[in-house]
């Protein structure tokens, strides 16, 4: 248990974890003699939500791959939370566990941010994890056209927001990609054969990494606008380190995490 009364105390769930940028920012964006950041070590989200509880912890963000599978385990989830069918957030409300989402406000600030068109666009979607749902979520509620491919499209729901969905194979998503608007990569490690992959300037392209950035070369070698994850990651915990702590954060000094990430 936390000794310190004094300090609210705050995490990280995932697996793994230990590279994570997110303590990182939550240090950036909060005086330290006042709040805590840590990474709960657990390997799966039961381990998690147990460490969570006994740690006296008030909040904890969640990433891959227990975005999805902690849901069963918490004992409410907003609206959004449940529509999207993912979350990136746990608040502890007296004895409940609640489960939020801010990722989607991530992928919509950032498009936002790019000044992309995606309103009556047509967008192509990759991958269908967590952090594919709430990129959906966004595109849909900004009126998208979706198109979503993954590896295994029977991953993909058939219908979501009550909008029907039509699932694809990575293998024919070069027969989409010219009248694609945005093309929006959340898979987990690099996309195979991005080579193949023909961009072109009017197109902005969003990698959900910001380490593997696989879509980046491709992409501006093809003029195209570029969104690396690092914009999605700043936007996403701006407002779930706003619902933890119910103050703002330093956005300036994550802003200067963010850009650390560039300098060599």
């Amino acid at each position: 248990m936390k000794n310190n009364k004094a300090v609210k105390h705050f995490g990280l769930c995932g697996h793994p974890i230990a590279h994570s940028l997110s303590p990182r920012l939550f240090e950036a964006a909060y005086p330290k003699d006042g709040f805590s950041y840590e990474i709960i070590p657990a390997s799966t989200p039961a381990e998690a939500l147990r460490l969570f509880v006994e740690g006296g912890f008030m909040g904890m963000n969640v990433t891959a791959p227990f975005k999805t599978s902690i849901l069963p385990l918490v004992h409410r989830q907003t609206q959004e939370c449940a529509a999207i069918g993912a979350c990136n957030l746990i608040l502890k409300e007296g004895d409940l566990l609640v489960a939020h989402n801010t990722d989607y406000l991530g992928v919509a600030h950032s498009i936002d941010e790019a000044n992309a068109q995606v309103q009556g666009a047509l967008c192509l979607l990759l991958g269908a994890g967590g952090a594919a749902k709430a990129a959906a979520y966004a595109l849909l509620k900004a009126g998208a056209l979706l198109l979503w491919a993954n590896r295994t499209s029977a991953h993909i729901p058939n219908f979501f927001l009550d909008r029907p969905i039509t699932p694809l194979p990575l293998a024919q998503i070069g027969h989409h990609l010219p009248q694609s608007n945005l093309i929006l990569n959340t898979l987990p490690l690099s996309l195979p054969n991005t080579q193949i992959l023909r961009f072109h300037p009017s197109q902005t392209v969003f990698d959900a990494s910001y380490a593997a950035r696989p879509l980046e070369q491709p992409a501006t070698k093809a003029g195209a606008k570029y969104i690396g994850g690092e914009r999605w990651l700043l936007h996403q915990a701006v407002p779930s380190f706003e619902a933890m702590t119910g103050i703002c954060p330093n956005l300036a000094d994550m802003e200067q995490v963010i850009q650390n990430l560039f300098l060599s």
